[in-house]
């Protein structure tokens, strides 16, 4: 989100990446020899035509003569052009072997190509062919502030491959493959680390990812293209049911009390600040959207603190719980050991690109699922912003009208202005349940907020990331994809 009053900006750079705004400049570092784990190789067109491999991947390697320990690091993706922290993140585990590599199975664009040999992690972004940058770091959680420009010594980077377009690389970005049916991949030279991603990776041909086992797969010269599989079958296996029809197309679910069995993409996973829990879509739904014939939600919130740990956004999971409305949100419970992470294709879930539904009839039927919101926002209220990190927001470029304001309680003209209250309100949460007026809490640091840069009644807000819409406290709600 970024929040614009005249030509005031809010500055709040947030974990992740709502918030776009200005970030200071880094301060000059001097040129250094590699001496730890590096990005080794990049290849960012799995699946697309003439792709030697179904899926893209990234391949560390450690140059050093001990076994490096990866646990507590992940492997992080921004855009091109965004100015936020990184949304896509993958927790790594294990450890990657003096001389060895280590192997992070990306997205997949389609079917063309072979397997990757058994990689070491999974991450759900699916990374874009032209232009990007891709993360290495020794935290689990987003690198935040990650700045734009020339990015050589930052808090929690130990690599980091900006290429194509991207605002942010070591010294310059490295060349990018001419188009996804161009099959290369980004590979660093001979190992060499000198903070220059321009001149660290040449564009190969010869794509060669190796896992911590020292396994590798060498695709047929000529990839041929298998017989196409559909990564949503048209019939779910026995006993799955589709996520619509638990949500059903009132507003509660017409299966609550019973115990189902559903799979779906994880979308978001809140495994601190209170959730506990994950939503997962239907592979391959959002997007475009007709409403005659979207008439049920396809994404559910998994209230599960014992799965909510062992998911990753990007994920394909299979979960059995029991069907819930949690005040007002349909929710699965699910136990420890009723997740099971799939290994089979399942196309990616696409952003809902929607304008603010007036009526909750239409919320229900985007309840749970990522949006990319559409129009613009403005601010209406930031009374709890400072104790819950909640912003009041409300569709268009006018604040709510306090009603009594306008008529007396009672009147058709009063009434008028509840009615379109309802219709335009939205509010901005953190994806937490946070009180930080509480002792406890007091020494966090507040989301969308600094001392500098105050979000003022009236501010516009600008969408820059996608967003969940969730149902919490009697109110609906743009959830980041995890804790703030």
């Amino acid at each position: 989100m970024r929040f614009t009053r005249w030509k005031a900006v809010l500055g709040t750079a947030l974990s992740a990446g709502l918030l776009a705004g200005p970030l200071a400049a880094l301060p000059a570092h001097a040129e250094e020899l590699p001496s730890g784990i590096v990005i080794n190789e990049a290849y960012l067109n799995g699946g697309s035509a003439n792709a030697p491999f179904t899926n893209k991947f990234v391949e560390l390697y450690n140059p050093t003569s001990a076994a490096v320990s990866l646990e507590g690091w992940s492997l992080q993706y921004r855009a091109a052009g965004s100015t936020g922290a990184p949304t896509g993140i993958a927790r790594l585990s294990g450890n990657i072997p003096a001389g060895g590599h280590y192997l992070v199975q990306g997205a997949s664009n389609g079917t063309n190509g072979v397997a990757l040999p058994a990689p070491d992690a999974t991450i759900g972004a699916s990374f874009s062919g032209s232009a990007g940058t891709i993360v290495l770091a020794n935290q689990p959680g987003a690198v935040n502030p990650l700045p734009t420009g020339s990015v050589t010594d930052q808090p929690g980077v130990v690599d980091l491959l900006g290429y194509g377009t991207s605002n942010t690389f070591e010294t310059a970005a490295a060349a990018a493959p001419a188009g996804n049916s161009d099959p290369k991949s980004l590979n660093r030279t001979e190992y060499a680390d000198t903070n220059n991603n321009a001149s660290d990776f040449t564009l190969s041909a010869s794509v060669t990812p190796t896992n911590t086992s020292g396994t590798g797969t060498v695709p047929d010269p000529e990839p041929t293209d298998p017989e196409p599989t559909d990564p949503e079958p048209t019939d779910p296996p026995a006993g799955v049911r589709p996520i619509a029809e638990i949500q059903g197309t009132g507003d509660a679910s017409p299966l609550v009390g019973q115990t189902v069995t559903t799979r779906g993409k994880v979308t978001a996973a809140y495994p601190t600040g209170g959730f506990s829990g994950y939503y997962i879509q239907t592979p391959g739904t959002g997007g475009e959207l007709d409403p005659a014939t979207h008439t049920a939600s396809d994404a559910v919130f998994v209230f599960s603190s014992a799965t909510v740990g062992q998911v990753a956004i990007g994920d394909y999971v299979e979960v059995t719980g029991t069907v819930g409305e949690y005040f007002g949100l349909t929710q699965l419970t699910v136990p420890a050991g009723a997740m099971t992470k799939l290994s089979e294709p399942a196309e990616e879930v696409k952003p809902a690109a929607v304008a603010w539904p007036a009526t909750d009839a239409e919320r229900e039927t985007l309840e749970g699922m990522l949006l990319a919101p559409q129009g613009e926002f403005t601010v209406t209220d930031n009374y709890t912003l400072n104790q819950y990190a909640e912003i009041g927001l409300a569709a268009g470029s006018e604040t709510l009208v306090q009603p009594t304001a306008v008529a007396p309680v009672g009147t058709p003209e009063h009434a008028a202005v509840v009615a379109n209250n309802a219709a335009k309100a939205v509010k901005l949460d953190d994806g937490a349940t946070t009180n930080f007026l509480s002792a406890a809490n007091q020494a966090k640091p507040l989301p969308y907020l600094t001392s500098t840069d105050p979000v003022r009644i009236g501010s516009s807000a600008t969408f820059t990331t996608n967003v969940i819409l969730d149902y919490r406290n009697s109110a609906w709600r743009f959830q980041p994809l995890t804790e703030l």
